[in-house]
């Protein structure tokens, strides 16, 4: 194997691509990345047997060939180097990198020991969507998933696909986001996908940075694959049933209060500021046209006031929120005005963009805390 490639390039896929090889592992082969030399490509593959990542770049191949190298070397060895050409050739299990006076070798694992990354098992469908479409749902929906595996049948991103909806949500329990978006999939019958966290994240963190305009996912039994030029990401599914979230959306919440999100979002970070560390919560006293709210801490003896204008005509309420929460979900609503639904202190709140999209429907709901 031989190749000419460029530092800059090969760089930023070894970093990509080395998000997947795991920090711990019993099996020391997983910490290797195979790479491949091709006609006028080089192919990077790691896996942790639960997601595999390959992505592809243009370089100079002069012979082909494979060989699987420690990825974390490797990455700090491109780091040390200059922007520029790189010669990558490999030679009796070992790869040496050469730029200038620069000369590195490292050592290698033959490619027939390198562990199956096939993850996909038995395709069912195939459909494709465009790729910035699919990246803003990720950033609407996946901020409400938790950050811990606690509690698995919450652990991920849920994505139902219909003949003519599609529908991506998550939910830790506190807070949760839907989304639902009306076309033609062109399935014959409804699919679901429970990503895991972490590969949701990965997914999201990764998509920014293909060229193309569309990525073709396929579902799989227990498996799920995200396909573009370049570009192939395949992760195993979590296998618990995912809650039945519409059913912890409350159908009769009443009461209207519109709100400007900036205004809201300033006030609520100041009161998030001084509220308990360990609670955040800020305190709501809603009235005709107005919301007077009080963070306090009686650890630092430190407390707050605000008071905005909203458009409120319902029964006067008080009802506490953990402000970091409601931060979060404020920062991701759609739009300029937000509308609040809520029913009493101690039944959740739904959050939807004023007006919603004409592209999609979007709700955000958190749970209040007992003042």
């Amino acid at each position: 194997m031989k190749v000419l490639v460029s530092r800059n390039e090969f760089l930023d896929v070894v970093t990509s691509v080395s998000s997947v090889i795991p920090t711990r592992s019993t099996q020391p082969i997983l910490a290797n990345m195979l790479i491949s030399a091709e006609d006028d490509s080089l192919i990077l593959v790691a896996t942790d047997r639960e997601q595999t990542l390959k992505l592809k770049i243009t370089a100079d191949t002069v012979e082909k060939g494979a060989l699987a190298v420690p990825a974390k070397m490797l990455l700090e060895v491109l780091r040390g180097l200059d922007d520029g050409e790189l010669e990558i050739k490999v030679e009796d299990l070992r790869m040496s990198i050469v730029q200038g006076r620069h000369r590195v070798k490292l050592p290698g694992v033959n490619v027939e020991d390198y562990p199956k990354t096939e993850l996909l098992e038995s395709p069912k469908v195939t459909f494709s969507l465009p790729i910035d479409m699919l990246l803003q749902f990720l950033d609407l929906v996946a901020f409400a998933m938790p950050r811990d595996t606690a509690r698995p049948t919450l652990a991920g991103l849920f994505c139902q696909f219909f003949p003519d909806e599609m529908r991506m949500v998550a939910t830790d329990g506190h807070k949760l986001a839907l989304l639902k978006k009306k076309d033609n999939f062109k399935i014959e019958e409804s699919l679901e996908m429970f990503i895991p966290e972490n590969a949701a994240s990965r997914l999201n963190s990764l998509l920014g940075k293909i060229k193309s305009d569309d990525i073709e996912i396929t579902a799989g039994v227990g498996s799920a694959q995200f396909q573009a030029e370049d570009f192939l990401f395949q992760t195993k599914l979590i296998s618990e049933k995912f809650p039945d979230y519409e059913r912890v959306i409350p159908s009769e919440n009443e009461l209207i209060m519109i709100s400007e999100k900036n205004e809201l979002n300033k006030s609520v970070r100041l009161m998030t500021i001084i509220a308990n560390k360990i609670t955040s919560q800020v305190k709501f006293k809603i009235s005709k046209d107005s919301i007077e709210m009080a963070a306090s801490d009686l650890d630092t003896d430190s407390e707050g006031f605000d008071t905005l204008t909203v458009d409120y005509d319902g029964e006067p309420l008080e009802i506490g929120f953990n402000g970091k929460m409601l931060l979060e979900i404020l920062e991701h609503i759609p739009s300029d005005q937000l509308k609040f639904k809520l029913k009493n202190p101690a039944t959740a709140c739904i959050i939807t963009p004023m007006p919603q999209s004409e592209d999609f429907e979007y709700l955000a709901l958190i749970m209040p805390l007992r003042i």
